[in-house]
């Protein structure tokens, strides 16, 4: 642990991810000097496979969490052994009888224009009669006290726990087919209704993600049960079949609604 390691965790970074990463390795660093427990921010699918991928030049390994399993956005935080995990995520239920009239993205919009960064909220979760939010509990507290309207609809919001968090129903849709083997760019031609080619420079811009880490070489083999997803098309978990007569291997790709 020490300024090399340090500079291996943030070397070939964007600026963006520059300065977040460094507030990581910094927070990994207090928890281990202090043997005590910190938290961080949200975090995307991007960042949270570019932290796997340098998470050996952390003084500790990192915990992430998004109040639920398969949540989209999961905060980050390190947390000694002998410790309980105790993310700080607290839950803002909002309701409207004309909640159907609004989108995720008015939600969003809604808290950031109250001055909040995208850090400090997790999943937006919308169902038929309420919309639920994940935030950093810092922060959660003032979001309820000031968000009274979402878009143009008046909204009542209040602060629930995360035992009361209705956790979308995963839906799928199937797209099977056959690949000549398991690697990655044959599978994202699949998912991605695309040529081998373009399923390489998908992969090559950063695009590409495996079980939440960026995947960067296309002849990489996947295994039954992978989650891989292309950012603007979607995610999906693999399904392995048996053969067919042409030795070309039956697969299904679950991709998520």
């Amino acid at each position: 642990m020490g300024i090399t390691d340090k500079k291996r965790f943030l070397s070939a970074l964007d600026y963006e991810h520059s300065i977040k990463f460094a507030h990581i390795y910094d927070l990994a660093e207090k928890a281990y000097r202090q043997g005590r427990s910190l938290y961080g921010d949200f975090l995307s699918e991007g960042s949270m496979g570019e932290l796997f991928r340098r998470r050996d030049f952390l003084p500790m390994h990192p915990v992430l969490f998004g109040g639920y399993e398969d949540a989209e956005r999961k905060m980050v935080g390190f947390i000694p052994e002998y410790e309980e995990e105790d993310f700080p995520i607290s839950v803002l239920s909002l309701s409207s009888p004309r909640i159907k009239n609004l989108s995720h993205r008015d939600f969003l919009g809604s808290i950031m224009g109250l001055g909040i960064k995208r850090e400090k909220c997790g999943d937006i979760i919308m169902n038929d009669t309420s919309c639920q939010i994940l935030l950093h509990r810092d922060i959660a507290d003032f979001v309820c006290s000031s968000l009274d309207k979402v878009g143009r609809e008046g909204v009542k919001a209040q602060i629930t726990e995360l035992c009361d968090l209705i956790v979308p129903e995963r839906k799928f849709t199937a797209i099977s087919g056959t690949v000549a083997s398991l690697r990655l760019d044959a599978i994202i031609s699949l998912l991605a209704g695309k040529g081998r080619s373009k399923s390489s420079e998908l992969i090559l811009g950063g695009l590409v993600f495996v079980n939440g880490i960026a995947a960067s070489k296309g002849d990489m083999h996947l295994s039954d049960g992978d989650t891989v997803s292309v950012r603007g098309i979607g995610r999906a978990i693999l399904s392995i079949g048996g053969h067919s007569k042409k030795d070309r291997i039956f697969i299904t790709l679950n991709k998520f609604l």
